[in-house]
Parts: C-alpha cells; sequence; structure tokens
C-alpha cells in the first residue's frame, strides 16, 4: 500500500486538520535565519535556500517570513532559478495572511499572490507570467498555509510519533490539499550543526483541480526535537528530479 493510501486511512478514521501550537514560547523570533544547501539527484550542489523572521509590522499584529532561493551555475542546463517568497502571519494564530511568491525561471518572470484572510469557502491565486495576468480560484478544504509558513507553523506544533493531520498549500504557482503523518520513531540526521534528533513528517500533496489518478508529489521534512525545533532537513521533487535541503547555519536562533 502507498504513502498516501496509508496516510488516507489514518485520516479518515478522525477529523482532520492541522496540529495544535505547542503551549509556551514559539520556537523562532525575529532575526532568526537558516541557511540551506540545496542538493539534485542526492549528489550534485544545487543552490541555496535563506529562511528568514523579519522583524514585526503594523505594531506587532503581523510578522513577515522570508524564503530566498538561487540555483547555482553547476545546474544551469537544468534550471536557473532566483526565487523569493513572502509570508505574512498573524503571531498570535500563525494563520498567514497573504503570501506572495516571485521568481525567475530561466529567464522568466513569474508571480503568484494570494489573500488568505479573512478565511472564505474559496482561495483566488493572482498569476503573472510572461506580463500576463490570470487568476485561479480553489475550493478550500481545511486551514490553509503556504510554503513559508508551513515550516514555521510546523516547528510551533505539538507533534508526536504517529500523529496524522492535514492542510491546504499555497506553493509553486499552485493549490495542494496536503496530507501527513509523523514516523512513528524519532530519527538522527547528521548535518554541518552536528548529529540531531529529529521528527520525521511524511507528506502526500495533491493538486487541487488535477485530473483523476494525478500521483501526489511526496515530501518528507525532518524537524528536530530540541528547543529550537528547526527545520533540519527536508526532501521533495521539482521538475529536474528530487531535489534535498540541509541545514548549514544558523542565526538569532533563540535556543542555540
Amino acid at each position: 500500500m502507498t504513502l498516501a493510501a496509508l496516510t488516507a486511512l489514518a485520516l479518515a478514521a478522525r477529523p482532520c486538520g492541522l496540529p495544535p501550537v505547542a503551549p509556551g514560547p514559539l520556537p523562532w523570533t525575529g532575526g532568526e535565519a537558516l541557511t540551506y544547501d540545496l542538493e539534485l539527484l542526492g549528489a550534485v550542489k544545487a543552490g541555496t535556500l535563506e529562511l528568514a523572521v523579519e522583524p514585526p509590522l503594523s505594531g506587532g499584529r503581523i510578522v513577515p517570513l522570508k524564503a530566498r532561493a538561487k540555483t547555482d551555475s553547476s545546474i544551469a542546463n537544468l534550471k536557473r532559478i532566483a526565487a523569493v517568497a513572502l509570508s505574512w502571519v498573524d503571531p498570535a494564530t500563525l494563520r498567514p495572511e497573504r503570501y506572495r511568491e516571485e521568481a525567475q525561471e530561466n529567464g522568466v518572470h513569474k508571480i503568484g499572490d494570494a489573500r488568505l484572510a479573512p478565511p472564505s469557502p474559496q482561495v483566488t491565486i493572482a498569476y503573472e507570467s510572461r506580463g500576463k495576468r490570470s487568476v485561479a480560484t480553489y475550493a478550500r478544504q481545511g486551514e490553509v498555509l503556504d510554503a513559508v509558513s508551513t515550516v514555521y507553523r510546523l516547528r510551533a506544533a505539538r507533534l508526536a510519533p504517529g500523529d496524522a493531520f492535514c492542510f491546504d498549500l499555497v506553493a509553486r504557482g499552485r493549490y495542494w490539499h496536503v496530507q501527513a503523518t509523523v514516523a512513528r520513531r524519532p530519527e538522527k540526521v547528521q548535518t554541518p550543526l552536528g548529529r540531531l534528533e529529529t521528527l520525521r513528517i511524511d507528506a502526500s500533496a495533491h493538486p487541487a483541480n488535477a485530473p483523476p489518478g494525478t500521483a501526489p508529489t511526496e515530501v518528507h521534512l525532518w524537524i528536530s526535537t530540541d528547543p529550537a525545533r528547526l527545520l533540519v532537513a527536508a526532501v521533495g521533487e521539482v521538475d529536474a528530479g528530487p531535489v534535498s535541503a540541509t541545514l548549514v547555519r544558523t542565526r538569532g536562533t533563540r535556543h542555540r
């Protein structure tokens, strides 16, 4: 049985939603910056990813979360990407109010912009590519996160081995329905920061409005069990093949 089928069975047994936020202070704070090395096909250095918590806005009512990714010249013949994504999050609920991603991909300028607050039965994403604008609307099936806020929401979550959860996701110019489970045993992950104990999250992302039978995209995240609750590593799929991200540097972390 596939991971997606097992996850679907687990979620069918109980109401599905996001895991609750753990009590106490958030594991991240303003000024935190995390740097990741990207690898393609498990061997080729592909670029870097930076995640950052920006200074609060609107008197502390909004916290901007930023991701910046850039590919190396070593894979320029496969993919050339320079991208920035911003998620504006309510620090009281950790729900994103707006998400915007902008990229230069093989010379093509692309933009995606979604207003996520206040919650409504549908989510509309405004697109721009090659100077042409369009919009698409998707049915909301659960709480909506985006590619950046997901990392920080899961870091703050109360996770336990065997947990199952689901949410909707705006990422990579698409709308997804995500089903996820937490592995039943903690795992040690070797990084430049040392050997860290983590919880692995296995997720299946199903593209909304896709034809029946469309295969989901599998994503795996490793979040440390220490008080910093760092995203230690991630593995997923892009057009050019499997890509992984490994944490190599931290700055301004609350617990390190």
